[in-house]
């Protein structure tokens, strides 16, 4: 599972979702952004969904995110990351 490490949700096309690659997993068990604060602004247990940059509707700030992701293999195995990402505004 790869992620970005900054993303910019301007509209332009461009790295507008902050969206895991999962190359050889099966499934999402989880992927969760937090806020500085330790409050999760976006969920997840779907393949190929993102977060945009908003939070109940209004745009976050320019800031660092946590995020933490879960996911199992073709082979059954559960890989869990976690880490930070930049939202550039």
């Amino acid at each position: 599972i790869f992620l970005p490490t900054a993303f910019t949700p301007d509209g332009n096309r461009l790295n507008d979702v902050f969206v895991p690659i999962a190359v050889g997993i099966s499934k999402l068990d989880y992927f969760r952004v937090f806020n500085r604060w330790g409050n999760e602004i976006f969920s997840t247990t779907i393949l190929q969904k993102g977060w945009d940059g908003t939070f109940k509707g209004k745009e976050q700030g320019p800031d660092t995110y946590v995020w933490m992701v879960s996911g199992t293999d073709y082979t059954g195995k559960t890989v869990v990351l976690k880490g930070t990402v930049n939202l550039i505004r």
